[in-house]
């Protein structure tokens, strides 16, 4: 059953709240609602509006910043296997493939870190970015396994008489 309230606010207040609720998809009905189950369940308004608002936020933008950086490490996977140049980097003084240096670390990282983002612009940019490592890291493994590949070399006719 759904209740109906007048609400005396702010025009500035509600017109910026307005906009984030459109830009987020949401009834303005559904966001107060939402507000006040959170208000419900921490059972104070202070610590919910403390808690929920200020440490989503702020970790929103780290969990943004950590899906940017693995992105650009993606980025940089993708021209290193565009260009050939790097099959190895060094690693803690040790080589290593780039697949497992680069690639496998930087992917984990975009894939756990998209569900935690809301910005819908840098999801999508995450989703091209990603495609493009995968086929990245696909050429980069039929190159490895040509260049892994025995060579067959042709006999000369002495070794055959040798036998």
């Amino acid at each position: 059953m759904k209740f109906q309230t007048g609400l005396r606010v702010d025009k500035f207040v509600f017109d910026g709240f307005k906009e984030l609720c459109r830009g987020e998809r949401l009834m303005v009905g559904e966001a107060f609602q939402r507000l006040m189950e959170v208000c419900s369940k921490a059972g104070s308004v202070t610590l919910a509006l403390r808690g929920e608002g200020l440490m989503d936020a702020d970790e929103r933008k780290a969990d943004e910043l950590r899906l940017k950086g693995a992105l650009a490490e993606l980025r940089g996977f993708v021209r290193a296997v565009e260009e050939g140049k790097y099959r190895f980097v060094t690693v803690k003084d040790r080589e290593t493939r780039i697949d497992q240096a680069i690639y496998r670390p930087a992917y984990e990282t975009a894939v756990a870190m998209i569900p935690k983002v809301r910005d819908e612009e840098l999801i999508r940019e995450a989703e091209r970015v990603l495609e493009k490592a995968n086929e990245a890291a696909e050429k980069n493994y039929r190159r490895m396994k040509r260049a892994l590949k025995p060579k067959n070399f042709s006999q000369s006719k002495d070794d055959a008489r040798m036998r």
